[in-house]
């Protein structure tokens, strides 16, 4: 499905940050804002005026006001029929530029609004093209605890009462962040970034079983909450058994990943077992990865090693 925002939320969600009131008659307030990524179909949410790629939000600026300005009404006529034809669900204008009356009237019998901004052109474009950029982003929610250990976006996951809470709580003991518990929202929010932030009702609480619910910020102060972070490292959290004991990757040169929406993440599997470090083994996953990022790898570096000193004692029993 593709994400859509009404004109009635961008407006209760950004009028004040774009400075915005209506020219036009408030009409139009449930048409939908959206973007387009199909071939034969692209378009941007908020772009300047432009009949021939149009956008959800057609910007009018300095040079486009002169332009729809110097034609007569025929042709201004002519060029917002076009213009209709489009996704356009709404038009605002920058500061100091203004749509002919003749041309607000026409908008209004389309039941597109016509709104005007104190930003300049730039402004106004740079700021509606980032705050629908996120507002349209594709999301998901998963199940996990989400954390920021040592400047990455560190995702626990596991089966219900596996010990992801009790394991965050930990690592925010030893000086980590958490930025979400239960429910994390993914949001990707660059063709390379998956952004993960807590949905506002669970924002600064954990749940720890025996404990109940427990307030972060009210506990260990602002500094122990973080509002959002890039995904880096998923640490999927599993209940060590004698039926998968031998199912684990020894030397961690076998690279699992999973897939959230569309990227793939480097996942670590962590065995769960009465006595083991666990907030010590996410810190070394976490630095582990940070090393692999950097370019090395431990386990090909000992596999090298192990390779050199067969080849030394091949060569000496020669």
């Amino acid at each position: 499905m593709t994400p859509a925002l009404t004109i009635r939320e961008f407006l209760n969600q950004y009028q004040q940050k774009l400075k915005l009131s209506f020219t036009s008659r408030q009409i139009g307030l449930d048409r939908e804002i959206k973007l387009s990524r199909q071939a034969a179909d692209t378009f941007d949410a908020a772009d300047y005026f432009n009949v021939i790629r149009t956008s959800s939000i057609a910007v009018v600026g300095y040079q486009e006001s002169r332009y729809i300005g110097r034609l007569d009404a025929d042709a201004q006529a002519a060029l917002f029929n076009t213009l209709f034809r489009g996704p356009v669900c709404a038009i605002i204008c920058s500061l100091g530029n203004l749509l002919p009356e003749a041309m607000i009237r026409l908008c209004e019998q389309r039941e597109i609004p016509v709104l005007q901004s104190a930003l300049s052109d730039s402004e106004l474009l740079d700021n509606t093209r980032y705050l629908l950029s996120r507002a349209l982003a594709e999301h998901t929610n998963e199940h996990g605890v989400y954390l920021e250990v040592y400047s990455l976006g560190v995702f626990i996951t596991g089966k219900t009462a596996v010990g992801k809470s009790e394991l965050a709580l930990a690592l925010i003991s030893r000086g980590h962040r958490l930025i979400a518990d239960d429910i994390t929202r993914f949001t990707r929010i660059a063709p390379d970034v998956v952004e993960g932030q807590s949905p506002q009702m669970l924002s600064d609480f954990l749940e720890v079983r025996g404990l109940g619910v427990v307030n972060i910020r009210a506990m260990f102060g602002a500094n122990a909450l973080k509002k959002n972070m890039p995904l880096s490292l998923i640490i999927n959290m599993v209940e060590l058994d004698r039926h998968n004991s031998t199912e684990f990757d020894r030397l961690g040169h076998i690279t699992t990943t999973r897939d959230i929406l569309g990227l793939e993440f480097p996942e670590v599997t962590l065995p769960v077992a009465h006595g083991r470090n666990l907030a010590v083994l996410v810190e070394a996953a976490a630095r582990n990865h940070l090393l692999q990022v950097s370019g090395y790898n431990s386990a090909q570096d000992f596999i090298q090693r192990q390779k050199q000193a067969i080849a030394k004692d091949e060569k000496t029993a020669n």
